[in-house]
């Protein structure tokens, strides 16, 4: 597995540099939490919330109420985190669509060509890399989210509901990303250089996270709800009632036809040497 290794080391300042930022931006938005407890600022929250419309407050994923309320701690990381995690999307998806691009783009094709193995061990390896990569940021920033929670957490916050609940969030949201970076290695076998790897995995994960907005503001567009994976993956929304059976399955399929799809098109894919 040379190449897997060559990958992995080549992804290792990307991932360091996408760990800071989610620690740092974490732990920002957990000092925070407390302040919410302050008399002020839930008779604050009580008024304001309270008197805007429902709908509003689907759109923005916003409780009152619940584990997902802002006065609990698992519901106000699940607000903050909804951004993160779309963030977080965005960088499986950049791993993925990078994959199998940038050695033509960087001029260093001939060098992987060079090596005994198959386009299809290529594709192998570059995806268990990448994947193993992926996995590890979402486990830091797993024991990263929990660990920041329950330093900020209050007297009523119970300890063991929040890794639960925290749990429960990640491991769901870990399905969603695998989609994207399926998603990434299937669109690295159209794309003519890596440079677009930014403006077309920002187009395509902006795009399902609109999908999701209109398909809470117009009713006769819920539908797309079925179509878009960051809707899906809405931290709140997986609190109340997790990922439904139906969207476990079709993701699932999903990702296995992208993973095919990608073998199928770099086996006939002409190479620019």
């Amino acid at each position: 597995m040379i190449t897997a290794k060559i990958e992995s080391k080549g992804l290792i300042k990307g991932l360091i540099i996408w760990t800071i930022l989610f620690a740092v931006i974490i732990f920002g938005f957990s000092a925070v939490y407390p302040q919410m407890h302050s008399s002020a600022m839930e008779d604050l929250l009580g008024a304001k919330l309270n008197g805007l419309s429902p709908a509003l407050l689907k759109t923005f994923n916003i409780s009152v109420n619940g584990q997902a309320s802002f006065l609990v701690a698992t519901g106000f990381f699940a607000y903050y985190f909804q951004y993160m995690f779309l963030a977080a999307s965005i960088y499986a998806m950049m791993l993925g669509s990078q994959a199998l691009i940038k050695e033509e783009t960087d001029g260093t094709i001939e060098f992987l060509y060079a090596q005994p193995v198959t386009r299809r061990e290529i594709v192998t390896s570059k995806f268990v890399a990448n994947l193993f990569v992926l996995a590890i940021f979402w486990l830091i920033s797993f024991g990263i989210s929990v660990g920041s929670t329950l330093i900020y957490r209050q007297s009523t916050d119970s300890a063991a509901t929040i890794t639960k609940e925290l749990g429960k969030i990640f491991a769901q949201e870990s399905l969603i990303l695998l989609f994207f970076l399926t998603l990434g290695f299937f669109v690295s076998t159209f794309i003519k250089s890596s440079k677009q790897s930014t403006s077309v995995s920002l187009g395509i994960v902006f795009g399902f996270y609109l999908i999701g907005i209109f398909s809470d503001l117009n009713d006769s567009f819920s539908w797309a709800k079925t179509i878009s994976p960051t809707h899906m993956g809405i931290p709140s929304n997986l609190l109340d009632k997790g990922l439904s059976g139906g969207n476990v399955l079709l993701l699932s399929m999903v990702i296995l036809l992208f993973l095919g799809g990608t073998y199928a098109f770099y086996q006939r894919k002409d190479l620019k040497v």
